[in-house]
């Protein structure tokens, strides 16, 4: 892929997108991983080659106490890099409120506990984006929306410039940058975009010990799960190459990998009926 074509389309894409719908505000919150810090370099762009708009890039920081400090601290430096305006709301105090009120009928699990995590935070992301006249930016990528690593309505949100990249391709997009776009190794920027791809990706709720790895394909990258993703997509609906493509990944990556990974993907189709709005990956691939 031509990451510089990608990042180019991305910028010009969500401006256009912004100027069509009369919006002034981007909001985007930033847990510090891959996509929200990937996501914030490409807000800045919209922001920095367009000063007759009057474009704002909005970055708030939503911890709760399963944050990591790793992820705050990345946060922390994509705010200064990349923001026009920026702080710290931490919502454990909510989040607890929340919890012992949901459990007045029934138990939580570690996924509901999640989820509450992240639906508070998008209710606070939507209220500053009513005032300020904008949308909130969604993180998700192809790989995510494909193992329904994500809440709806939490996670979910208007516009997604990078919900066409598959993982690795995020990564790949990351380097580019702090390659060859924001290049000041002492800046913030650069500084942010080395941290983020240096996470481990969780869901930030502190479900998922070890990384999103840990559960679906341990011991596996992300390169090789979106290898499984995308050979399963173009090769399902014709039995003869779905079932060679079949062969091949089980031999590759073994049986319980391969339908470990589908598996999560056929049960998360019901997410998948509830998008938001991508960047067409036609327009920079």
């Amino acid at each position: 892929m031509d990451y510089k074509k990608a990042f180019e389309t991305m910028v010009s894409e969500t401006a256009r997108y912004l100027t069509e719908c009369g919006l002034k505000t981007m909001v985007l919150g930033l847990s510090g991983g891959l996509d929200s810090t990937v996501t914030a370099a490409i807000c800045h762009e919209v922001v920095h080659r367009n000063p007759d708009k009057g474009f704002r890039f909005i970055g708030v920081s939503l911890p709760c106490s399963t944050n990591s400090a790793e992820e705050n601290n990345s946060a922390s430096l994509s705010m200064q890099g990349f923001c026009d305006e920026y702080w710290v709301e931490n919502l454990q105090k909510e989040y607890l409120l929340m919890k012992a009120t949901c459990e007045q009928h029934y138990p939580s699990t570690h996924i509901s506990q999640g989820n509450i995590k992240a639906r508070l935070r998008m209710t606070y992301l939507y209220n500053m984006a009513s005032v300020t006249g904008g949308l909130v930016m969604d993180t998700d990528n192809l790989t995510e929306h494909n193992l329904g690593f994500w809440t709806i309505h939490g996670d979910v949100a208007d516009y997604n410039p990078i919900g066409g990249l598959w993982k690795h391709e995020v990564y790949e997009l990351c380097k580019y940058l702090y390659t060859e776009v924001f290049t000041d190794a002492e800046s913030a920027a650069h500084k942010a975009l080395r941290a983020g791809y240096g996470i481990t990706p969780t869901d930030g709720n502190g479900v998922a010990a070890g990384g999103d790895m840990a559960q679906i394909a341990p011991g596996h990258t992300y390169e090789e799960v979106d290898d499984i993703l995308m050979t399963y997509l173009n090769t399902k609906d014709d039995a003869v190459e779905l079932q060679k493509a079949m062969e091949r990944l089980n031999a590759a990556y073994g049986a319980e990998t391969v339908e470990r990974v589908l598996k999560r993907h056929r049960g998360s189709e019901f997410k998948r009926r509830r998008m938001p709005l991508v960047i067409e990956r036609s327009l920079y691939d």
